[in-house]
């Protein structure tokens, strides 16, 4: 009784623990300087850190020896962002640098509904198959790596405020296109 009590205990703290330390984007929810809670490594460039990803849920997703998912039409993905990873060297209010990292995560949801929507094309033909999910999933997740390695590129990593002004408008408008994906 006492083990189970005290189990019960560590997997209650856990999931409290892991809920305080992720966001799961919302279109209302905007990240601020205080959930950025990771230090820097010293050899760590640049000014900020966005980290995050796009997780397949529910997560203990099982598949049997046929590589068919239980349950595949309940699967989905969210874009979720990890504040213990996340840091920040400068946490200026009103910051343009607060801004380009948000746009980080809104990309990280555009690519989420990206792979919503091709989970749920694949679900409509009866497919089952994990490793055909897994295909899609990587696909579009490398995607959305160059997507932000772009991103980065071009505003040279938020500097070029006409830039990043310009990347906000272009992602708002994908993002409005796969709305209540």
């Amino acid at each position: 009784m006492k083990e189970f009590l005290v189990l019960s205990l560590l997997l209650m703290f856990s999931s409290v623990f892991s809920q305080n330390s992720t966001i799961k984007w919302g279109k209302e929810k905007k990240l601020t300087w205080e959930d950025f809670k990771a230090k820097p490594n010293e050899d760590a460039i640049g000014t900020a850190k966005t980290s995050y990803k796009i997780n397949i849920i529910p997560e203990n997703v099982k598949v049997d020896e046929q590589d068919r998912i239980e349950g595949y039409k309940k699967i989905s993905v969210v874009a979720t962002f990890y504040k213990n990873l996340s840091w920040t060297r400068e946490a200026l209010e009103g910051s343009n640098l607060l801004k380009h990292e948000q746009l980080h995560f809104d990309i990280a949801e555009l690519f989420a509904r990206k792979i919503r929507m091709k989970f749920k094309e694949l679900q409509q033909k009866n497919e089952a198959r994990f490793s055909i999910y897994q295909q899609e999933y990587s696909k579009l997740w490398k995607q959305c790596r160059l997507y932000q390695k772009e991103y980065d590129f071009e505003t040279k990593h938020g500097i070029k405020l006409d830039l990043n002004k310009s990347w906000t408008l272009k992602v708002n408008k994908e993002l409005s296109k796969l709305q209540g994906i």
